[in-house]
């Protein structure tokens, strides 16, 4: 089997280093040039690599997207281009030679493998589906496989037997059912509209793109051209060809959501780091503080101060642990990578379980928990998903509810399902905010009450638990006047 080969042309070497490294324990063929540009250019045309990383630079001796922009005469190859720099002249011009992604140091290098990964899948069923065309052609001029005719009068079709065949009929059956049979109706009026316009000499020529019904009931892609003619008796017909596409447009469907969800990938990832970058900063600033006030003074702190010391460590790192755990889990669902298995279990007793958990965090800040009546209801998902939501939402109940409120916590069942309701009586969301609750790009972050950090992740992590599992969730909240979240779930089938 050959391996894919990628041609590395960065100017940092430290990148193409770690770069090189991690493509070649991925089953890369890796081949590094000095990002000039007659070292590009040569590489290149030598060794037919099959992507190329490169710098985007406009310097003179470092001329990488020039290099690309020759390349473009003879080649289509997948490029990326490395920016060391916010230069929006390079990027402009790197934007004309058609690259697959252009990335601003610093980079995430496993972001940059996936974006390389995906690239060369792209670039992969673009050329089957070049070649399909080809294809096409060659049988379409060489074999006249579906060709029909069409008389003007009566509009009943005689087609050759591989026009029949295609779909699953014989050909006797083409002709005695007519088009009205074998297209969908909506189909059918395109295709009789351009008959229509092809007799009264509107237009010289038809193509069109069409579902046909096989003889099986399934449905299939067909592309049917047409033209008028005349014979040598001047009699007119319509004659044109029939050709199944089926899998042309299995591929462009299979290209165009490979194509939507690297851009959705990689938008989520930008926003995603870029969050969590000052999220995870501002805890270890905490614990680094504590400890190297303890470190340092030790011995002139009193025992109290050590306590308070102790407990801030401890507040600081459980907060800490909460955030990796939802980011760490919330990146893996992104990824596909969070097993999934669905199982018949006790709604209530799954709440029970749950609302255990938390007795001493509400003994903490002296808070009352009032169990709602028992729901006595089997549902069918991931029990592990919904209990990771439901701790969420206690767990910001807690958060955000002041000393001596209250928390309720039950399910009722509705026509369509059951319903897991999270209620306190805390310091409430503003509408505006509840605008900006389960969406990445508008995440932000408030205090507890006791000033304990928060992060939103925990909402968007129950978000896409509770849709794995076709539920949903909302929000019902207004400032000072408390919140409750509920979510809601089919029942068992």
């Amino acid at each position: 089997m050959n391996q894919e080969k990628i041609l590395l042309c960065v100017q940092e070497h430290s990148v193409t280093k770690n770069l090189g490294e991690i493509l070649v324990n991925s089953g890369f063929s890796v081949v590094v040039s000095n990002p000039v540009f007659s070292s590009v250019t040569s590489l290149a045309s030598e060794s037919n690599p099959d992507l190329i990383v490169i710098s985007a630079s406009l310097d003179y001796e470092f001329a990488g997207i020039k290099a690309i922009t020759e390349l473009r005469k003879k080649t289509n190859v997948p490029v990326i281009y490395l920016s060391s720099s916010d230069n929006k002249e390079a990027y402009n011009k790197a934007k004309i030679t058609n690259p697959i992604a252009y990335f601003s140091m610093p980079i995430e290098i496993d972001n940059l493998v996936r974006t390389i990964e995906i690239g060369l899948t792209n670039h992969k069923l673009q050329q089957e589906i070049v070649e399909a065309h080809k294809k096409y052609e060659m049988v379409i001029k060489a074999a006249k496989a579906g060709v029909y005719e069409i008389d003007p009068a009566t509009f009943e079709i005689d087609g050759e037997e591989k026009l029949a065949e295609v779909f699953g009929y014989t050909t006797q059956e083409v002709k005695d059912n007519g088009w009205g049979a074998l297209l969908p109706i909506e189909d059918f009026n395109k295709k009789k509209e351009l008959l229509s316009s092809l007799l009264q000499g509107k237009i010289r020529s038809y193509s069109l793109e069409h579902r046909v019904i096989k003889k099986d009931g399934k449905l299939a892609w067909a592309i049917s051209s047409g033209s008028l003619v005349t014979d040598a008796r001047g009699k007119s017909k319509i004659v044109g060809t029939l050709t199944d596409i089926t899998e042309r447009k299995l591929a462009e469907e299979k290209l165009k959501k490979y194509s939507e969800d690297l851009q959705k990938s990689n938008s989520s990832k930008d926003k995603f780091f870029s969050i969590i970058s000052h999220d995870l900063r501002n805890p270890f600033n905490s614990l680094l503080g504590f400890s190297e006030l303890l470190a340092n003074n030790i011995e002139d702190l009193t025992e109290d101060e050590i306590k308070e010391s102790a407990k801030s460590l401890h507040r600081t790192a459980t907060n800490l642990f909460n955030l990796l755990t939802n980011l760490l889990e919330w990146s893996r669902l992104q990824t596909g990578n969070f097993s999934f298995e669905k199982s018949e279990f006790s709604l209530g007793g799954l709440l029970n379980h749950v609302v255990s958990i938390y007795s001493d965090s509400l003994d903490a800040k002296n808070l009352k928990l009032i169990k709602g009546q028992d729901c006595e209801v089997n549902i069918l998902a991931d029990q592990n998903m919904i209990e990771a939501a439901i701790r969420n939402l206690i767990s910001n109940a807690i958060k955000f509810t002041r000393d001596g409120g209250t928390i309720t916590v039950g399910c009722v069942k509705n026509e369509s399902g059951a319903e897991i309701f999270v209620t306190d009586s805390g310091v409430g969301i503003s509408s505006e905010d509840q605008e900006r609750l389960f969406k990445i790009e508008k995440q932000f972050t408030t205090e507890g009450t006791k000033n304990e950090k928060g992060t939103g992740f925990g909402l968007l992590l129950c978000k896409e638990l509770v849709e794995k599992n076709n539920g949903t969730i909302k929000v019902k909240s207004e400032k000072d006047k408390g919140s409750t979240f509920t979510i809601s779930l089919p029942y068992l089938k």
